[in-house]
């Protein structure tokens, strides 16, 4: 049972803040319960043993494993400080929601939230299918209930789209694994993966597997619910969707493609790379288009997921590590930009791109870190998302796909133009003045602050630490690969 004592943990202190917000009405006390305890399952990781398997081996626990809870705890513990002010009644523009009801509850928020966090981890950590779609549906239905918690109408428009297509994609993962048994005779994933052989029915799983994940990694032409749900959540729980929903499906798609599918990979590169290809391209394109920030983040959640695809185009020790790599630069770099996000939103509900005109001039620091955290998902360099980039496009190089290396490049270039749209809102466009001649002026708060400070250290952190150990050149995954081990 020690092997899975960060996910305990994480499960005590759900029942704690349940609890907490039953029998106290100090509200202020939940978000620091449910950090403290995201805090003591980091520390519980820290002392795991980094290998092992519990109940008959249906739980297993090995480096890559380790590094996906790492990420997934990580992004909840970031979550819970992005969404205290919300919660707490520090947030001037949704203070009426909050009295008239609309956003009450918030102990039960935050179980829902450390719940997801739980599934996701036990879904890393599947080695048969049954634990693995358990897993899964924890880690997914929480979600559909997080989106739709605002209880207006676009929230819960948000909410309903995303259960009815999440709840397809689910029928569709299921119907691909019940074909897997079918072919293989087998539950566990690494005795799946020795028995197949190459039929119609495993494409035609495969097929419907590719499609599964795809909606949670917001894989074209599996995206149509993203740009809806993103805009019509709490802007926390966005933030939440855009980073631990996709190094979620990262994980599945990880499970599913090395451990049971890792004979078929490489014959399925060229798959992939289309994929990687559709993905990023429609993402960046439709993304120049946007005014509500917050769809335009989920344009921008797309493009990221058809970079990251990119890795599993390569062998397994390699990719992982790059793409695990890429997840620790997107969670700091995405997380950076929605601080920013979930602060204007706060203060007076502002979602458009147009309502960043001259916040360089009443808020330079936030309005610097905002561009930081813009040009590292560019893949600015030196910023961590250049090094990130670097590494998943050395794979495709590697592997022979020059034609995808160039189209991520062009990629890259269209990012960077979307991007700098805010940027120049920030810095050129002149700060709005109100009717009685002063300046729209928003005030940080001390947690808010917190997150964005280390946010933005750590993704900067990310692209400079690379260079200490000299690993940019042509082996430069090797690295990686030791590193994870």
């Amino acid at each position: 049972m020690l092997l899975i004592l960060p996910e305990l943990t994480i499960i005590l202190t759900a029942l704690a803040v349940l609890c907490t917000g039953i029998f106290s009405e100090k509200k202020q006390l939940l978000a620091p319960i449910a950090f403290a305890g995201i805090v003591a399952a980091l520390a519980a990781l820290a002392i795991v043993p980094h290998e092992g398997a519990i109940f008959g081996g249906r739980l297993a626990i090995d480096s890559v494993t380790w590094w996906f809870r790492l990420v997934f705890m990580l992004a909840g513990a970031v979550t819970v400080g992005l969404s205290a002010d919300l919660f707490d009644g520090r947030a001037p523009a949704l203070k009426m929601k909050l009295t008239s009801g609309e956003l009450a509850s918030s102990c039960e928020y935050y179980a829902v939230l450390l719940l997801n966090l739980v599934g996701m981890m036990f879904m890393a950590s599947a080695r048969d299918m049954v634990s693995l779609y358990i897993g899964l549906e924890l880690a997914t239905i929480p979600l559909f209930i997080l989106a739709a918690w605002n209880r207006d109408h676009l929230s819960g428009e948000a909410g309903l789209k995303y259960l009815i297509i999440g709840a397809l994609a689910s029928a569709l993962l299921l119907y691909g694994l019940s074909l897997l048994y079918g072919v293989s005779g087998e539950m566990q994933l690494e005795l799946i993966g020795k028995v197949l052989k190459p039929s119609p029915i495993l494409f035609l799983a495969i097929g419907f597997i590719i499609a599964g994940v795809g909606f949670k990694m917001t894989v074209a032409p599996f995206h149509m619910w993203a740009p809806e749900v993103y805009q019509g959540a709490p802007t926390p729980v966005t933030a939440y969707l855009s980073v631990a929903s996709k190094a979620a499906g990262l994980a599945l798609m990880f499970q599913l493609s090395f451990r049971v599918l890792g004979r078929f990979v490489d014959e399925a590169g060229w798959l992939f790379a289309i994929l990687a290809a559709l993905t990023m391209t429609i993402g960046n394109l439709v993304a120049i288009v946007q005014q509500n920030i917050k769809r335009f983040m989920a344009f921008s959640s797309i493009s990221q997921a058809g970079y990251i695809l990119i890795g599993f185009i390569s062998p397994a020790n390699e990719s992982i590590a790059a793409m695990l790599f890429y997840i620790f630069v997107y969670l700091f770099t995405n997380f950076t930009v929605f601080t920013v996000i979930v602060l204007y939103s706060n203060a007076d509900g502002r979602e458009k791109i147009d309502d960043y005109k001259g916040i360089a001039r009443s808020n330079p620091i936030i309005a610097l870190a905002m561009m930081l955290g813009l040009f590292g998902l560019a893949g600015i360099p030196p910023l961590s998302g250049f090094v990130g980039k670097f590494f998943l496009f050395s794979l495709a190089a590697k592997a022979g796909f020059y034609w995808l290396v160039a189209l991520a490049a062009v990629n890259s270039t269209i990012s960077l133009y979307y991007y700098l749209r805010i940027v120049r809102q920030m810095y050129i466009e002149p700060l709005p003045v109100l009717a009685n001649g002063s300046s729209v002026t928003v005030r940080i708060t001390p947690v808010l602050f917190v997150v964005l400070a280390v946010t933005t250290v750590c993704s900067v952190f990310l692209g400079i630490i690379p260079f200490f150990y000299e690993v940019i050149h042509a082996d430069t995954v090797r690295w990686l690969a030791e590193l994870i081990q």
